[in-house]
């Protein structure tokens, strides 16, 4: 539960609205697209000035205005900072897309709604195929011996087959190219190798040891 102190601030931030929060949060996304792509295409150094010192000019007017509630403002400024999350440019993109019809539907049907419209989008991505590939490979479909190299990556020593869902022809790699080897074949070598720099040594010592005719 929230405090009650919250629920009245926030109440009291939508009093004078003209509009409902819908039509609220697709202006200011309408506001924020605006700014981002001035922002890319302009020099990087004006492009970075005209986000922030836009963003902070147009935020504080519409809420002075009364066109905006300030809680509103903070939930968008939140949202657009966090997808810069997102290691992906294209992921990103799509993303940022997909928040319209979200808005839209948690608008109408609420918190079930928002749960519908992620159980659509994992539905689509489930069927994508990349090359043959499934999008969400191997987790969809699951494939256990492939988990090392999701959410947690294990040594590379450890992979010494090709991915499952890939169906390669050759199972196993090519240790010649992996460019690493397992801590204990290293130490063969290195053993190897100081036994044959001793022969070598007590062989030169030998045949300096030989009298000379």
């Amino acid at each position: 539960m929230s405090p009650d102190e919250l629920a009245i601030t926030m109440k009291n931030s939508i009093i004078g609205i003209p509009f409902p929060p819908l039509i609220e949060a697709m202006l200011m996304e309408i506001t924020i697209e605006l700014i981002r792509e001035a922002g890319v295409r302009l020099p990087k150094p004006i492009g970075q000035t005209i986000g922030i010192v836009g963003g902070l000019v147009i935020g504080d007017a519409v809420v002075q205005a009364g066109l905006i509630s300030n809680v509103l403002v903070i939930v968008v400024a939140v949202t657009a900072v966090a997808s810069f999350v997102l290691p992906s440019f294209e992921m990103t993109s799509t993303i940022r897309m997909l928040r319209f019809p979200l808005m839209f539907m948690a608008s109408m049907f609420g918190f079930i709604g928002i749960s519908f419209g992620l159980a659509i989008i994992l539905m689509n991505l489930c069927r994508l195929e990349s090359l043959g590939v499934p999008y969400l490979s191997p987790v969809a479909p699951f494939n256990w011996q492939d988990l090392k190299d999701t959410v947690i990556r294990l040594p590379m020593w450890m992979y010494k087959n090709r991915p499952v869902y890939l169906n390669p022809q050759k199972k196993k790699q090519i240790e010649q190219l992996r460019g690493w080897t397992k801590k204990n074949e290293k130490k063969k070598y290195l053993h190897l190798k100081l036994f044959f720099f001793i022969i070598q040594s007590q062989i030169g010592v030998g045949i300096l040891a030989l009298p000379i005719c």
